[in-house]
């Protein structure tokens, strides 16, 4: 075979195999082509009803029950065992504030309270002693009135008969019926009875000035139980007193009221506080949710129940579920410092925002109040 004809044949050849390269290339291209035009119209299709049945938040908080401690008395802080990002429990100890005055107050308090309840014992001894001593006497005065009345009845009955013997006699007498003998004793039978009815009657009268003299000593357990009222008072008002100082103590030990971790503190051991003023800030990482601030215009998709996928900025890649739990009343703007646009014509209408409250499935503790995180809330079921 000539040269060149071999040189054409093996050209010829060469063409065929570049040809079917480059068919082969572009059916290549093509088919990734189409490949990316599909994976992009599946991901703009799944954006779009994403797009359709999520609601998307990106400037959402994590919020929680963040208590500020304060002191309700006044001292210096002795003990300070915390500092920010401790954990305690429920009941420990979070601050002293000193408490030597008020312990000496109550030691004052406690030694008057005592001397009233010496006071009062003393007055209660006096007063069995007063009755059992006035009690005896005034019943035998109460007895000897009753005998000496009696006795006076007894001789005023045998006055009036020897008065009568007496002038029966002087009649007697006079019609020459009886002796004058007679009738001088039926006389001196009617002095003599006479005068012991005097007496008696006296001795009524001195009966009745010792028992009225007995029932005044009677009288004085009145003032006595008086007097046992007043101190009664007395104990009553200093116990109260002594009640107040004990809470001014217990109120000078603060501690923890639940489990949780401290977020702040605003004193240093040894500083002065004032009632009022703030000592510890306290979180419960249990009590946190998420609170978002919806567009009014989205806010008619949303109702309590739906689910939602929380992204928290701190941790990429991390995935907490939650649910709607409320939606607010009122839009942000009406807790805002400035006031409404004023109504004199000049006005921009700006889409407000509610705050809705989404509540976590986990309380990791991982999970801070302030922290920034991204919601999507499925709409589906509305």
């Amino acid at each position: 075979m000539p040269a060149d004809h071999s040189h054409k044949a093996t050209g010829g050849a060469h063409q065929r195999a570049g040809s079917l390269r480059l068919h082969f290339a572009g059916g290549m291209k093509a088919w990734v082509l189409g490949a990316v035009a599909i994976i992009l119209a599946a991901l703009a299709g799944e954006w779009v009803f994403h797009r359709f049945t999520h609601l998307y938040v990106d400037d959402a908080r994590i919020d929680g029950e963040v208590i500020t401690i304060s002191s309700r008395v006044s001292g210096w802080i002795t003990e300070l065992p915390v500092i920010e990002g401790d954990e305690v429990k429920k009941g420990q100890l979070l601050a002293r504030v000193d408490d030597r005055d008020s312990v000496l107050q109550r030691e004052v308090l406690l030694a008057k309270l005592g001397g009233i309840e010496s006071q009062m014992a003393v007055v209660r001894a006096q007063t069995g002693q007063v009755d059992q001593e006035t009690l005896g006497k005034f019943e035998s005065e109460t007895n000897r009135l009753i005998a000496a009345e009696a006795e006076v009845a007894a001789f005023g009955v045998q006055l009036k008969q020897a008065r009568d013997d007496y002038k029966r006699a002087q009649e007697l007498t006079a019609a020459k019926w009886l002796s004058q003998q007679a009738m001088e004793r039926a006389r001196t039978e009617y002095q003599r009875t006479e005068e012991s009815h005097r007496k008696a009657v006296a001795e009524v009268a001195a009966a009745r000035g010792m028992l009225s003299a007995a029932g005044g000593s009677r009288r004085q357990l009145r003032v006595m139980a008086q007097q046992l009222i007043v101190l009664a008072r007395q104990a009553d008002e200093i116990r109260a007193q002594l009640g107040r100082q004990e809470v001014d103590i217990a109120d000078r030990v603060i501690i923890s009221p639940a489990d949780g971790r401290v977020v702040m503190t605003f004193v240093r051991k040894g500083e002065h506080v004032s009632p009022g003023q703030r000592i510890v800030m306290f979180h419960d990482p249990k009590e946190i949710w998420i609170e978002a601030n919806v567009k009014e215009t989205d806010i008619g998709l949303l109702k309590p129940g739906m689910k939602a996928e929380i992204r928290v900025d701190a941790y990429p890649g991390r995935v907490f579920s939650g649910e709607v739990y409320r939606i607010g009343q009122a839009a942000t703007n009406k807790f805002a410092l400035l006031p409404d646009p004023n109504p004199s014509g000049n006005f921009t209408k700006i889409t407000q925002r509610l705050p809705v409250r989404i509540l976590l499935a986990d309380k990791d503790p991982a999970l801070r109040p302030g922290m920034m995180v991204e919601v999507d809330i499925d709409v589906r079921n509305h």
